[in-house]
């Protein structure tokens, strides 16, 4: 009896051991964790060993290795961690990566526990020096305590330095607060990750027609399938549900395209549940140029579900996708094309305008709202967070503080919250946000 009570007390103080020995992020490869920690997969070899690229970025003493040699195309490692991460505030991870492969190189990045899962792709930038890889986990459940490694995923390794990869310093961090609708690609605290699909790539950039305009590029690759897009936005989908009725069915985005005549579709889903959705789609009218598409899902695509069916069913929308040149494969040229200003309902065309440059004041304001531009005002339009119009005023040509003028606009009847204010002149508009208290 007095070995068996032994044997158990082992027994419990080895599973206590391997418990407290399990890493934690952020993981920088110096202490708390070795190359037991490991676990291995379809030809997939990982190790710790000494930095053999201490350079640029990344001078610390110790990294990650991964050899992929031979084995199966989802090749790579995985670490068991203490407990599942929380994505909550820390919505990103972040990792530095060193590799000899080609720019473009897939790195499949897979949370898990069990059998459930979720992963993400993201794509080396550099080749033969270390960069800093983020990959967006907003709105993922935290019920996952395993990270998967797959780098040169759908690719089978052979040993060599492109199939060789170095990794370090594998830590959360703050992305930016979730997306939400409108979608402007101008706010610094927001997180603008999207999320491609079938032969899409998505790039943050300039506006090619206004440097002081971000937008996103989207390159429909040769490769392309038929339904290839993009989400806007992590899987996690936007902060609140899209408030789609029978009688508020229309949501717009500001498009330019290589091509006119061209479908361009767009979907909502509920981001919990991809079964419930709707889509509709529009055609562009003009090639190599800005213009404002409406898409109105009271004229769902054909094939698809109606909104009156989802609304009925009590179905939620959260997440939105893009599909550029919807239904045409890849032509074996890469297409370019970008969007910008996602709103709910019918954005003003302002695309033929120039950039106009509003100041106001007290902000956040409680009932007046000094407006002042260089121009005679035209009009006022106050748009909520959903990009809804909830106040205009015709303004008949009072100045700002170009000609000493002042305009107090009234937003008494304003509820609490954030306001996106468009100013339009005769030639020029331009917007601010404010906060109504």
């Amino acid at each position: 009896m007095k070995k068996l009570s032994l044997l158990f007390t082992f027994l419990a103080f080895t599973a206590f051991a391997y418990a407290q020995a399990l890493p934690t992020l952020p993981i920088d490869f110096e202490v708390g964790i070795t190359t037991a920690n490991f676990e291995d997969f379809n030809g997939g070899v990982a190790m710790v060993i000494a930095n053999p690229q201490s350079n640029g970025i990344n001078t610390s003493a110790t990294v990650g290795q991964i050899v992929r040699n031979g084995g199966d195309v989802w090749a790579g490692s995985k670490i068991k961690l203490a407990s599942n991460l929380d994505f909550t505030t820390n919505n990103t991870i972040t990792m530095k990566v060193f590799t000899a492969a080609p720019v473009g190189t897939q790195v499949k990045f897979k949370l898990e526990s069990g059998s459930a899962a979720d992963e993400r792709d993201v794509y080396t930038t550099v080749s033969n020096a270390w960069e800093i890889l983020t990959i967006d986990f907003t709105g993922t459940a935290s019920t996952f305590d395993d990270l998967v490694f797959m780098f040169d995923f759908g690719n089978t390794g052979d040993g060599s330095a492109t199939s060789t990869f170095l990794f370090d310093d594998v830590e959360q961090s703050f992305g930016g607060t979730q997306i939400d609708l409108p979608v402007t690609f101008e706010s610094s605290t927001v997180n603008y990750t999207m999320t491609d699909f079938e032969g899409n790539t998505s790039y943050a950039d300039v506006d090619p027609t206004d440097a002081n305009n971000n937008v996103r590029r989207i390159v429909k690759t040769a490769q392309a399938g038929t339904s290839a897009g993009t989400t806007i936005g992590t899987p996690g989908g936007f902060a609140t549900n899209i408030p789609l009725t029978l009688t508020d069915s229309k949501m717009s985005v500001r498009v330019w395209s290589p091509d006119a005549g061209i479908p361009v579709r767009l979907k909502v889903e509920n981001a919990n549940d991809p079964t419930q959705t709707c889509e509709t789609e529009t055609n562009t009218t003009v090639a190599g140029a800005w213009e404002i598409l409406v898409f109105d899902f009271t004229n769902e695509a054909t094939g698809t579900a109606a909104l009156s069916t989802g609304l009925t069913n009590g179905w939620t929308y959260s997440k939105a996708s893009i599909f550029m040149n919807f239904g045409t494969a890849g032509t074996g040229t890469d297409k370019t094309y970008y969007f910008d200003d996602v709103y709910f309902g019918v954005f003003t065309n302002t695309n033929n305008l120039e950039q106009l440059a509003v100041k106001a004041f007290p902000n956040p304001v409680n009932d007046f709202l000094q407006i002042e531009v260089e121009e005679e005002i035209s009009e006022i339009n106050v748009f909520n967070s959903l990009g809804q119009l909830v106040l205009t005023e015709q303004v008949n040509g009072r100045r700002g503080f170009g000609t000493g003028g002042q305009n107090r606009f009234n937003v008494s009847a304003l509820t609490s919250g954030i306001y996106f204010v468009e100013v339009k002149t005769a030639t020029a508009v331009g917007s601010l946000t404010i906060v109504k208290e």
